[in-house]
């Protein structure tokens, strides 16, 4: 895991000297095929979201890499330090090449960084892990330099989810582009094969790839959006690999020793947004069916109320298996911002009736939670259990579950009119300074705050604290984070529940290492010894 963010300045600033070992092909040539729950596509600077990052990572580096274990590790770039605060200087590994033989240099990563925030259409642009960034400085061909407009300590982390194009194949690509394949020019360990489908990709090894060469010439990447489909697939071999056991399967599976279990928890943070804007919004009515004046949500004490109504130990032991850690803050263990002596409350349904009554809902009022039905595990599930919590604190509630490709832009950053949404966060970029910037920060996006503001949170004084606490880079750090968030977390506009856990299934013969930032990549499957 991450380590506090006071100790993180000094560690990356060691990181220049660090150079990962390579090793030799495995010998032979095996097809892996695995199968994945969502759709995704091949432009990896398209739609942030894990999904496109898993499928971008067998084909591109990122500017930093990181390990299964999330800790930033070298790549095709292969050291960094902050030679000045709002200076950091990155060295490209020598004699990394393209899938299409051309040489990588800084050239290259100055396009990537230029093209992200320049993508048409993007219903949820990479552009919040530009935060900061003023401009490139291109010293050499293997030598490049961030300039910021400020200090900030968590460069290394947003720069993991940048991921690296070719200014020559991407000059002027598009989306279809990518999609078809013939901009998906990468320096990652696989190339795709023509391009990317509804149904999946072929991917096949990159034989001129730094690093340690995959154990697999081929990758057929399936879209199987079903649970008890992928595992059925599994169960009759005609899958290898399967992402998202169904959780109700894994104490059986493990038991019966057909297929191998590998789970652990992610820094994946599930948890309720609530929509704090004073309007009037669609789906909160009152018992007319009509729209109330003013959105009850407003009110910080109903927003504590919902949270009170929550029986999280409910939520992980009897719909997530077991496989989810509750939680009551918004940053996971390990990484800066956590307070460990925060303790996860009981539910209390009587409390949360007295607290809206006190804010004058004695009766409650109709309300909707939206939710997708096949991003995260047990999403639906999860959010018909949501639904019944709060109906027992008195409220009348309507669970509105949809596809994600209907989801997602449904809850686009300022154009969200749902009162409520369950969704989750990964925290495998920063500390609790990037969910600050981003999700709690009043909306700027001149200046990259509040990109991920989907609720319309905004409260001037802690935009202040935001913006000072971003800069620092002082031992103080870490503990001014903890105050600022359990200031944020004390208003509800978002109300955390659990830490998500993920569950890979593989044949016997094949071992699988779960990345913390859950997402699926076929690097880390390999055959038994």
């Amino acid at each position: 895991m991450t380590m506090p963010v006071r100790k993180t300045l000094r560690r990356l600033l060691a990181l220049g000297a660090v150079c990962l070992p390579l090793a030799a092909a495995p010998a032979g040539a095996q097809t892996l095929t695995m199968a994945v729950q969502s759709t995704f596509g091949l432009d990896p600077h398209f739609f942030f979201n894990g999904p496109n990052m898993a499928a971008a990572r067998h084909i591109y580096d990122t500017v930093i890499s990181r390990d299964e274990n999330s800790r930033q590790v070298p790549g095709a770039v292969q050291s960094w330090r902050a030679v000045e605060p709002t200076i950091w200087e990155l060295k490209l590994r020598p004699g990394v090449t393209f899938h299409d033989g051309s040489p990588f240099t800084a050239e290259d990563i100055a396009f990537s960084i230029a093209r992200i925030p320049n993508v048409p259409g993007n219903i949820g642009p990479y552009t919040i892990n530009l935060r900061t960034i003023d401009r490139v400085e291109i010293v050499d061909p293997l030598t490049v330099r961030l300039h910021t407009s400020v200090p900030n300590p968590t460069i290394p982390g947003q720069l993991t989810n940048v991921f690296i194009v070719s200014h020559r194949a991407a000059a002027t690509a598009v989306p279809q582009d990518f999609n078809a394949g013939r901009a998906a020019i990468g320096t990652g360990p696989f190339r795709v094969v023509g391009g990317v489908s509804p149904s999946g990709m072929k991917l096949e090894r990159n034989a001129t790839y730094y690093g340690t060469q995959p154990a697999w010439s081929e990758v057929d990447v399936r879209v199987v959006s079903n649970d008890a489909a992928r595992l059925a697939g599994l169960l009759a071999g005609d899958y290898d690999l399967i992402e998202d056991v169904p959780l109700g399967d894994v104490g059986r599976l493990r038991r019966e020793g057909r297929v191998n279990v590998a789970s652990r928890p992610t820094d994946r943070i599930m948890y309720l947004s609530v929509n704090v804007a004073p309007d009037s919004l669609p789906l909160v009515v009152g018992a007319d069916g009509q729209p109330l004046p003013v959105n009850p949500l407003s009110d910080v004490r109903v927003r504590r109320a919902l949270s009170m109504a929550i029986d999280r130990t409910a939520l992980t032991e009897r719909i997530m298996e077991g496989l989810a850690v509750p939680s009551a803050q918004l940053t996971p263990e390990g990484f800066g911002g956590h307070d460990a002596s925060i303790r996860v409350p009981p539910g209390d349904p009587a409390g949360a009736r007295r607290l809206l009554t006190e804010a004058g809902y004695p009766d409650g009022f109709g309300l909707t939670i939206s939710c997708s039905n096949d991003r995260y595990v047990n999403d639906a599930r999860v959010c018909q259990a949501l639904g019944q919590m709060l109906s027992r604190a008195g409220l009348k509630m309507t669970v509105d579950v949809t596809p994600s490709t209907v989801f997602f832009p449904r809850i686009r950053p300022a154009r969200v009119t749902l009162p409520m949404h369950f969704v989750g966060r990964s925290f495998s970029s920063g500390d609790a300074s990037y969910v600050l910037t981003t999700s709690f920060h009043t909306r700027d996006l001149p200046q990259n705050l509040g990109g991920a503001n989907r609720n319309g949170f905004s409260v001037p004084e802690i935009d202040r604290k935001i913006r000072e606490v971003m800069v620092r880079m002082d031992d103080g750090r870490e503990a001014a984070l903890r105050e600022l968030m359990a200031e944020v977390e004390a208003l509800y506009p978002q109300i955390p529940l659990y830490v998500q856990m993920s569950a890979i299934g593989t044949r016997r013969g094949i071992t699988y290492t779960p990345r913390m930032d859950e997402q699926v990549v076929a690097v880390h499957a390999r055959p038994a010894q």
